[in-house]
Formats: structure tokens, sequence, C-alpha cells
């Protein structure tokens, strides 16, 4: 049988692109007698070129200029790994996709913001382009959407999709660590960058959120239109109680269908013990599907890192002729309407509330009652004694109330000069 010659041009050193240089070295006669394509890295660039890295790249051609990639006749593949949702990364995705490339990411800022116009040209000039390793990163979920998740409509995504943040959640539950600590130790081990503002704000979990729901829902919705909280509110204390209740504190990308409105959010919440999702520890990255045929699916796997991802973007290379690649959207109902996905006030579920009090008598009872005219329903409540400066945390588990009611409520108990801290509010999901 004919050996199919496939030349790749790869944009980006770091951790994944030098990943995929090793796999590709390792792998490169096993691909041959496999799969009857001989691979060959036939264009390399990075922003800089005498950077020690630990593989050796002398014998590959460098281009100062990326662009020049898409001229060769005998590059075939672009593969973009330098991250960035506008600049370079947008002018190799739409270019390679104008002048017959097939282009390869692993960019979810990239595709969150542009997949729908590339999804166009590629469509326009008859090309493909690949995006497996820019949600969850070894776990083949956007393969699994495009040809397994296809015969019932899809009513709900929940996925832990960062593993920064779980790894960070992990250690205060188990090693009793403080946020800062958490981070640190993540950062030590690689989990987590040097500057880890988009992880622990949730935007890289919206990112990945906007890409799923848009192919899953056939929507068109931007990262920067979905409700986002972070981690860095959560504390100890909440890590603690949340074990008492019988919980853990997971950051969750969440995106429903109802009533042909979806709506998306990303915040920490309290799962129960009980649930799958919950046994997902440290810098694993899990995604639940739940659709009208199938019932629930869920994933696991490592969400970042070298082998992971680099991984990934080599199945997207091997699969070049899978003819899904042509295409973005699962399925695109009309009735589905594209909603403003900050509002949630529609949500409604249990929530768990902290504050700080005056340690002084009848404080307790003053709250209480305020929530009593609030016409909040409380299902559990406690007082603690670790009182700092003669302050004492309390800690609310609401009934079902709509969210709208609550954030009312809590914006007025701000004028309540008994309580002295941020009131900290966390949503409980029954998943």
């Amino acid at each position: 049988m004919k050996i199919n010659k496939i030349g790749v041009g790869i944009v980006g050193l770091g951790t994944v692109g030098t990943g995929l240089i090793e796999i590709i070295q390792k792998n490169k006669n096993l691909y041959k007698s496999k799969y009857n394509i001989d691979f060959s890295i036939n264009g390399i660039s990075a922003k800089n070129k005498k950077k020690k890295r630990n593989i050796n790249i002398k014998s590959y051609r460098w281009f100062n200029d990326p662009m020049k990639m898409i001229e060769q006749s005998n590059i075939d593949i672009i593969v973009e790994l330098i991250g960035g949702s506008d600049g370079l990364a947008l002018r190799l995705a739409l270019e390679s996709l104008k002048n017959g490339k097939y282009f390869i990411t692993a960019n979810k800022a990239l595709i969150a913001k542009h997949a729908v116009k590339m999804s166009e040209v590629s469509a326009q000039y008859n090309n493909k382009f690949s995006f497996e390793a820019a949600v969850g990163g070894g776990i083949p979920i956007i393969r699994l959407l495009h040809n397994s998740l296809i015969v019932g409509k899809i009513k709900n995504i929940y996925g832990i999709l960062n593993g920064t943040c779980n790894y960070i959640l992990t250690r205060m539950r188990e090693d009793r660590l403080q946020f800062s600590k958490a981070l640190k130790q993540a950062q030590k081990l690689g989990f987590a960058e040097a500057n880890p503002k988009d992880d622990i704000s949730g935007t890289d979990t919206a990112y990945k959120l906007a890409i799923l729901s848009n192919i899953a829902f056939g929507i068109n919705t931007r990262a920067s239109e979905i409700y986002v909280e972070g981690i860095s509110k959560v504390e100890e204390i909440d890590i603690k109680m949340a074990q008492r209740l019988g919980y853990r504190i997971v950051l969750l990308g969440i995106a429903n269908l109802k009533n042909y409105q979806v709506m998306q959010r990303v915040h920490p919440c309290l799962v129960s013990n009980n649930s799958m999702i919950a046994k997902v520890d440290n810098e694993l990255n899990t995604i639940i599907i739940e659709d009208q045929e199938s019932d629930k699916v869920m994933v696991i796997g490592k969400g970042a890192g070298k082998n992971p991802t680099a991984a990934s973007v080599m199945a997207d290379i091997i699969n070049i002729n899978d003819e899904n690649k042509k295409r973005f959207f699962v399925s695109k109902d009309k009735k589905i309407k594209n909603i403003i996905s900050q509002d949630i006030s529609k949500r409604e579920g249990r929530f768990y509330i902290r504050m700080g009090v005056d340690d002084k008598p009848g404080v307790l009872a003053d709250i209480t009652l305020f929530f009593k005219k609030q016409k909040i329903s409380i299902k559990s409540m406690f007082q603690l004694d670790n009182k700092i400066k003669n302050i004492v945390p309390l800690i609310f588990v609401t009934h079902k109330i709509e969210e709208n009611k609550i954030s009312l409520v809590l914006k007025k108990m701000k004028s309540i000069k008994k309580i002295k801290t941020k009131i900290i509010l966390l949503r409980i999901e029954e998943l």
C-alpha cells in the first residue's frame, strides 16, 4: 500500500509543542505501519529560537515568520500552539484554511471566540480544522460530541474543566491547606502557571464551556457572555463545612438547555460526596453530558500537561481525513435562543451562606429573623466556635429558592451592622 507523506508545521515550542515533536519522533515508524502515513516535521517556529529546550530541534527548518509556513508546498498541516484569541493565532487559522492547509490548535481562547468564523471559512474553502486539545486535554470530548452524542438532544453539560483549580481544592480538602499555600504547591508541581489568573478566576473554564456549549447546542456564545466566579473566595472553613454537610467543593462549568434557552455559568459548587463528580481529584478533569436518549455520559482524564495535550493534538493530526472536522456544531436547532448567559437569576436551587458576625447575645436571633422576614427558608444553621477578633462564623444552608431572591436578600444584609465580614455565597448542585 502506498505511503501517504504528510508535512507538519508547528508554531509554538512550549510544553505542548515540544511534547508533540517527541511523539512524532518516537512513533514515526508506528504511524507508517499502522496508518500508512509518513509524518515529517517540515517547519517550526516560536518567539525565541535560542531558548533552551529539552529536545534537539536543529534538524528542523526554522521560520522567523510562521506565516511563511503557509506558503510551503511540503507543509500540509499547520499546528498552532502559541495561545491568544486574536493576533497571530487568528491570522494563522484563517490564512491556513484559505490556502489549503489543515489547521490544528489547542488554543481554547481562539476557538471559544472565533470557531464559528473559522467554520465559515473552512466551509467556503472546503478545508478542515481541529481543536480536540482545546478542551479537556487528553479527554476526547469533541470527538465524542461529534461521533457519539448526536442521536438525542443534549440537555445538560457539567464539567470540572480546569486541572489547576481542581488540584488546589483537593489539596485544601485533604491537606488542610489555605488557598495561597495550595496554589503555591500547584505552581511548584507545574499544575499552575506563574500567573494563574485565568485559571483561578474561572476564565479558562468559561472558554472551554463556551466551546462545548456552542458545539452541543448549536449556538454562538462567547466566554465573555458567561456568568463566571472563581475559587479565590473559597476558604478552609468552607472546605471543612462542606465535608461536615456531606459535600465537596468543586469548580464547575455548567450549561443547561430548558425551554429552548441555554444558561451557562462557571462557579464553585457544593456537590454530594455520593456523586461521581466528587470522586475526581487533583489535576483530573471530568465532563458529564446528559441527553434525552442515553441519559448521562461521563468521561474522566488528565485535563492538561505535556503528554495528554500533545497526544490529543497528535490524534487530530492522525485523523486528518475525518469529515467531522469540516463542521463545528453537532446540530443547529433554530428554536434554541442564544441568551445572555450572565443572567442566572432564574436558577433555582439550594445555597450555602457564610458570614462573620459580632460575638454578642441576640445576633443569631436577629439574623434568623431577617431571613424569616425575607421568606428565606433555612434548612440548617451552624454557629462555629473558632472566632477571630470577637467575630463568629455563621453558616446557613437554604432550601430551594430562586437565585434572584437570594441575591436581593444578600444585598439587604450588607446594611446589617452586626455582620462584620463579606457574605460568601456558594451554590449547591444536585447532579
